[in-house]
């Protein structure tokens, strides 16, 4: 298959535009190893027992960055898209004048292709934004509950 989006069909295009599959396994990464951090600087207590709490909240602040790149991400496949379209229209365009087909028969392949563009716009909006979105806000939790909360557990257990 080609990796050129004017070569690609529409079908493979959208299948092709999605969300990397590392994208939430690096947060989550780094999430755990901060968490990680913050239960070890805790534990030997430097500078105080705070840093668990502290930990939850860069992964808060690790939510919040990795919702706006998926406001980043969503602009660039919709920019993929949009080109892929702008070439497919121009191609049936050149293709219709070739043929000498009728204005209205024009207008009626266009319309097919506008429609067509809106319907795999949509659908990828939407797969995009549930996929970040719920990465968004587990980590957003999980940051919240761990600053709140974080510094409970060694002052408890002590």
């Amino acid at each position: 298959m080609s990796t050129d989006p004017a070569e690609q069909t529409p079908e493979a295009l959208v299948a092709a535009v999605t969300v990397p599959q590392r994208h939430p396994f690096i947060n989550w990464l780094l999430a755990i190893l901060i968490a990680a951090l913050g239960i070890y600087l805790s534990i030997i207590q430097f500078a105080g027992l705070e840093w668990l709490s502290r930990s939850g909240c860069l992964i808060a602040v690790l939510g919040v960055w990795s919702g706006l790149g998926g406001i980043i991400q969503e602009r660039l496949l919709i920019g993929r898209l949009n080109f892929h379209h702008r070439i497919t229209l121009a191609r049936a365009k050149r293709k219709l004048r070739k043929l000498k087909v009728s204005a209205e028969n024009i207008e009626n392949e266009i319309q097919i292709i506008e429609d067509d563009f809106e319907e795999k716009a949509e659908k990828i909006l939407q797969a995009v934004r549930l996929q970040l979105g719920i990465l968004e806000v587990s980590l957003l939790i999980t940051g919240t509950l761990l600053w709140g909360f974080g510094d409970l557990f060694f002052i408890l257990n002590m």
